[in-house]
């Protein structure tokens, strides 16, 4: 559908009867233009017979003045859920309840969103309550305004009302990449959890063999070393522990296309982790770096997965303040967590971040999520000298982490995050200062 004219522009409005205004039709306009240059060609060649010409567009001109236009139109953009995930379908419906001869309805897609079924432009005749359903794909996590809606009405064919309709904004959810709970600390906490723990206790994994004591459980004995040695031993389980992870994104700089940023890896990355660790029965927490330093507790729970993500809706910023770590209080960064931090490493704020933890003594994982390098410019011989000076000093500021105590490890998004974790995979991260 084509857009209005000058002079004519529609407003966006939300859902709802809203009042509109009617304006003349193109059929409208040519029936006046016929009927006035008929009327003058009669006065002007003083021929009364020129009048018949004017008198079918004359009738049609009084009979389509007469009401039938309705003041308000009662138009509504729904969709069936407020919350879905990155690249998960959602319905759009477009309902016009007041009834008119014919009805054009328009769907434009926000920002990031796709049509995924479903014709743009879709017209109605003769309806009680006129429909129009599409399909969405939203691509990017955020709050998105899902579409906006062009309904144009017609009355008679001689009359027409233009009105824009936005439906409401969409709580789109980054898509949890796949992920484990593989970074467990040397100190697990004293509650009931999935990681095996170096302590002996109540679990499944196979921790040693040890004499048989009273109390001991009759299946847990040994029957080989009990048969060689002549007395009684029992296998040693480790006890299955919890453990406490504080995700921590970089807020401070932003590299690549929309959709596809260096902040949008890591907030999918922080999903999956968090996904991964609250399945296992762990408490998870965030802390967002940036000019306005912001947390969350950690808590168990699924719920605590949707409280993660809604806060990671706003932390796209631009600031120029250091945050003051000191701040967090200890219930947001307890001491025997681990911490992994979502960065790429462009900002010195986030660096000076990473080494302040450190000295607090904080056990940190560091996820390097730049994706691009830059691009040597044809044309200049010293182009490609400056990408490789730019590489050494990516890998003087990885090792100087390295010699912190703080792994570095690389991701691109492209793949599940098992991958890039597995280095440390089985190893207990102590929390000591540096």
């Amino acid at each position: 559908m084509r857009g209005t004219e000058a002079g004519e522009r529609a407003v966006t409005v939300p859902s709802g009867a809203q009042p509109v205004t009617w304006r003349a039709a193109p059929r409208l306009r040519r029936l006046a233009l016929v009927a006035v240059l008929s009327v003058l060609a009669a006065v002007l060649t003083r021929q009364a017979g020129l009048l018949l010409l004017a008198a079918p567009a004359l009738a049609v001109l009084a009979l389509g003045g007469r009401g039938g236009r309705p003041g308000t139109l009662d138009v509504g953009v729904t969709t069936p859920v407020s919350r879905c995930f990155e690249d998960e379908d959602v319905e759009v419906t477009a309902t016009l309840a007041v009834p008119v001869d014919e009805v054009t309805f328009h769907v434009e897609p926000g920002q990031t969103v796709r049509l995924a079924d479903g014709d743009m432009t879709q017209t109605a005749v003769d309806e009680d309550a006129a429909q129009a359903r599409w399909t969405l794909r939203p691509g990017t996590w955020g709050r998105r305004i899902p579409c906006t809606v062009a309904v144009r009405c017609r009355v008679s064919g001689l009359w027409q009302a233009e009105l824009t309709v936005r439906a409401e904004p969409l709580e789109v959810f980054p898509h949890p990449p796949p992920a484990r709970a593989s970074l467990v600390p040397a100190d697990l906490l004293r509650r009931i959890g999935e990681h095996t723990a170096r302590a002996p206790g109540p679990g499944i994994e196979f921790a040693g063999i040890r004499g048989y004591l009273p109390g001991d459980r009759l299946r847990d004995l040994n029957w080989a070393v009990t048969s060689r040695t002549g007395r009684p031993h029992v296998n040693q389980r480790a006890a299955l522990r919890a453990a406490d992870l504080v995700i921590m994104v970089d807020a401070f700089s932003e590299l690549g296309p929309l959709g596809d940023t260096s902040l949008d890896v890591s907030i999918r990355g922080a999903a999956g982790l968090a996904q991964a660790y609250l399945r296992t029965g762990d408490r998870v927490g965030v802390v967002v770096l940036g000019g306005v330093l912001r947390w969350l507790g950690p808590a168990p729970g699924f719920r605590q997965f949707f409280r993660i993500v809604e806060m990671a809706f706003s932390v796209r910023f631009q600031s120029a303040v250091t945050p003051d770590l000191g701040r967090v209080p200890r219930s947001a960064l307890p001491p025997r967590a681990v911490a992994v931090l979502f960065s790429p490493l462009l900002d010195q704020r986030a660096i000076g971040a990473i080494a302040d933890l450190r000295q607090r003594g904080v056990s940190l994982v560091v996820v390097d999520v730049l994706r691009h390098e830059p691009p040597a410019q044809p044309g200049f011989p010293l182009s490609s000298l400056a990408v490789r000076l730019w590489r050494l000093d990516r890998d003087a500021l990885r090792a100087s982490l390295a010699g912190l105590g703080v792994p570095v490890l690389g991701w691109d998004g492209g793949t599940g995050l098992e991958a890039a974790l597995a280095p440390l995979r089985g190893r207990p991260l102590a929390a000591t200062r540096p």
